[in-house]
């Protein structure tokens, strides 16, 4: 089916957005298809008239969820660092139900290939977003020369995803400050220190912006 079929498809789009809704709600492994159909004020032959089964579902709602959370970078941050400092962030609130997808995904992927096809597909749409911000940071020497750019988008990624996962658990951070403190001084040692004095960044790019 084309892009422009799935577009067009108001059924399909009303099917993912439930899905999306009750995977977050009700997790994975607890979601049934009746729920999905329910949600979406559907019948079942609708479901089963565009996914084959549930996972078909699940691995369309990934896709759906990434290009929301992550096809494109937030606030469009200048540098790598302010992107770093922003995916990093204590944040209180709970988990959108894109969010929760995605942590959803991450657990059905250890067990089922096609989902994890789709989180990889996702990460190369995150990928796509960030790398011209860690270009950048090469650039203009906030990143130094033998710092491994692969490193640095892994980074990111894993940083993201593990303040997901902390959120999602309701785990506590420590102290703001003292956490503000630690990530900036990470992404204060991607920069090459025994790099001449003229091709260091500006101070300025080696602070945290809030």
């Amino acid at each position: 089916m084309t892009d422009a079929a799935l577009v067009e498809d108001p059924v399909r789009t009303r099917l993912l957005a439930a899905a999306v809704r009750i995977f977050a709600r009700e997790g994975y492994a607890g979601t049934k298809v009746l729920d999905i159909v329910r949600e979406a004020g559907l019948s079942t032959a609708a479901i089963y008239g565009r996914f084959r089964s549930k996972e078909d579902l699940l691995r369309e709602a990934v896709v759906q969820s990434a290009q929301v959370s992550g096809h494109a970078v937030p606030e469009a941050p200048e540098r790598v660092a302010d992107l770093i400092n922003r995916v990093a962030s204590l944040r209180p609130e709970p988990l959108s139900d894109d969010e929760a997808v995605r942590l959803e995904a991450y657990v059905t992927a250890r067990r089922d290939p096609q989902v994890a096809a789709a989180l990889a597909d996702a990460g190369r749409r995150r990928r796509a977003a960030v790398q011209p911000l860690v270009e950048a940071a090469f650039a203009d020497g906030s990143v130094g020369p033998s710092v491994s750019p692969e490193a640095v988008l892994f980074f990111v990624q894993t940083m993201h995803l593990g303040m997901l996962l902390q959120r999602g658990a309701g785990v506590a951070g420590p102290d703001p400050a003292s956490w503000d403190d630690l990530v900036g001084r990470i992404v204060a040692s991607f920069v090459d220190q025994q790099a001449p004095p003229g091709k260091r960044p500006r101070e300025r790019s080696r602070k945290l912006t809030t």
